[in-house]
């Protein structure tokens, strides 16, 4: 009678602790996809904090290069101007906003938009019109870029670099610190002068990555782009955000795919799209099990889209009485033992 009122007590508390576990799981799905949501970005935060910041005060165009023969001056521009056998005109000046410097004897010459060749010319004509030398021979040396090709967006340096006449695209972003983590593939370089862009793809295919190193002209701006990102959460086997690549189709059962698959406990017949548009939030109920079947077809999934894998209760019932029948069993073993 000892050996069975001890099992009564045994089978209460377990009955107890099912009622328990059977509760706890009956939470609101969305409220645990909102606490996976944080967890995946806060998973996330230490990438980003990893990429070196942008330095706020930092100057890219004080690189003195030595072949500025194809610099086109630039407003902005910081030239150290030296007239041979003349030390006393020996000056540094900024080019202002019209182009033109300003200079001992010949007061403004304008020199914006001219290469520093022919800015030289321009110089030497101002001094031998004026009769104040003779045979002038000036030499001009860039001290500060004022002007170059911009590089925006996903770069770990935004600024302004110096480009003598052209330039390659690697070698711009190389100055830029590289692309971020999140940078996308698609680079844009825009030219404000005559008003047109150009696009181009940073593939992982080694054998087409050169044909994306293009010419980059003075006065360009280059901008790389963001790559998109979607979340899977949820009874999957490594919930997370995954980064968009461009010109890549993303659908439901392949972020799952890309989530290392579901875990034995999923409902995959009621899984779930969050996505945002504009201040509304809308809801697109997925069936993966018959995508995976073939039998409906599969949803595209757009940037900042959360694809959610609920739990499958009934599973998660019958896993639960599984272990109590095996502790159960245990436990008699263990209380029929002969002391």
């Amino acid at each position: 009678m000892q050996v069975l009122a001890r099992g009564t007590l045994v089978l209460l508390v377990l009955a107890t602790s099912i009622a328990v576990c059977v509760a706890q799981q009956a939470v609101d799905p969305l409220s645990k996809q909102n606490e996976s949501l944080d967890s995946a970005k806060k998973a996330e935060a230490p990438a980003k904090s990893s990429q070196p910041e942008p330095l706020a005060n930092s100057s890219p165009g004080l690189l003195v290069i030595r072949d500025q023969s194809r610099y086109v001056v630039s407003p902005g521009d910081l030239i150290e101007v030296s007239v041979y056998g003349v030390p006393e005109l020996t000056q540094k000046t900024r080019v202002n906003s019209d182009g033109n410097v300003r200079l001992p004897l010949v007061n403004s010459v304008h020199i914006g938009g001219s290469r520093l060749e022919d800015a030289q010319a321009k110089i030497e004509e101002a001094l031998r019109a004026g009769n104040y030398v003779k045979n002038p021979h000036v030499t001009l040396l860039v001290i500060e870029y004022g002007g170059g090709a911009e590089v925006m967006g996903e770069v770990a340096r935004p600024g302004i670099y110096p480009v003598l006449g052209s330039r390659r695209l690697f070698d711009l972003l190389s100055e830029a610190g590289g692309t971020t983590a999140n940078a996308g593939q698609t680079v844009t370089i825009a030219n404000r002068a005559n008003q047109t862009q150009r696009t181009v793809l940073l593939r992982n295919d080694p054998q087409k990555i050169m044909e994306a190193d293009v010419f980059v002209y003075q006065g360009e701006t280059v901008f790389v782009s963001h790559a998109g990102v979607f979340y899977v959460l949820g009874e999957v086997l490594s919930p997370s955000g995954f980064v968009m690549e461009n010109r890549t189709e993303y659908t439901a059962l392949r972020a799952i795919a890309m989530a290392h698959g579901p875990t034995k406990l999923a409902r995959l017949s009621h899984a779930t799209i969050v996505r945002r548009n504009g201040d509304s939030v809308e809801q697109i109920q997925v069936a993966l099990d018959k995508v995976a079947q073939s039998k409906t077809p599969d949803v595209k999934l757009l940037p900042e889209d959360i694809l959610y894998v609920p739990t499958n209760k009934g599973k998660m019932a019958a896993a639960l009485v599984a272990q109590i029948a095996i502790a159960v069993a245990t436990s008699a073993a263990i209380w029929s033992v002969p002391h």
